[in-house]
């Protein structure tokens, strides 16, 4: 019987102890480099599409409208918030929170509560808002109104007092990017803090008609 003979190749060194040594040592060393570049790269490639990725988002309000009172040359006023992503990516809205004179307001009615004594629900009622702002995806570069209230051809006191008053509303927001990377906004400091979630506040808003 034949058997198949094996040949096993084993790396020929070049014959000389230490300069085999000094090669083994050398090819480890370049082998951990490239590894370490590698990392290096997939880590830099990350960073520069979380960056180009990165939402800000901004309360931006109102206070005149474009249109003009008939027969007039006065604009209308206007009372309108919306947020406005001003990054380059998405933003994930999780929660928004209003206040008036400092007391966080959970809605438009309680906002109309605060500011305006004597409202009629006509106000309320002629105001276009959003029913919902939680978990609303803002594009880069667009926005979105959560409420708008434009001058009554016949004035009302509600319209007035709120207009006037429209410096008392504060904000904080918090979003998150595509990354879950997420930020909170005040316009408090009007700066941009970066947190590992979005904890809502005790009294979040939402610009529906009433949010009990």
């Amino acid at each position: 019987m034949e058997h198949e003979s094996h040949q096993h190749h084993h790396p020929h060194g070049t014959g000389v102890r230490w300069l085999d040594i000094i090669l083994g040592v050398a090819a480890t060393v370049v082998s951990l480099v490239s590894l370490w570049l590698g990392l290096h790269s997939a880590h830099s490639m990350e960073k520069l599409v979380k960056a180009n990725s990165y939402p800000y988002l901004e309360l931006m309000r109102s206070t005149k409208s474009m249109t003009m009172f008939p027969g007039t040359e006065r604009a209308r006023g206007l009372v309108e918030y919306e947020m406005a992503n001003n990054g380059i990516g998405p933003a994930r809205i999780e929660w928004v929170e209003l206040t008036f004179k400092g007391k966080p307001v959970p809605d438009l009615k309680a906002l109309l509560d605060a500011c305006c004594a004597g409202w009629k629900r006509d106000d309320l009622d002629s105001m276009n808002r959003r029913n919902g702002i939680v978990g609303t995806l803002v594009r880069a570069g667009s926005s979105v109104k959560m409420f708008t209230w434009t001058e009554p051809l016949t004035p009302t006191a509600s319209f007035t007092a709120l207009h006037d008053q429209m410096h008392e509303i504060k904000y904080s927001a918090c979003y998150c990017s595509v990354f879950d990377e997420c930020y909170t906004q005040s316009s408090a400091t009007n700066q941009v803090e970066p947190v590992k979630q979005c904890t809502p506040p005790a009294v979040p808003f939402q610009p529906s008609l009433d949010s009990h």
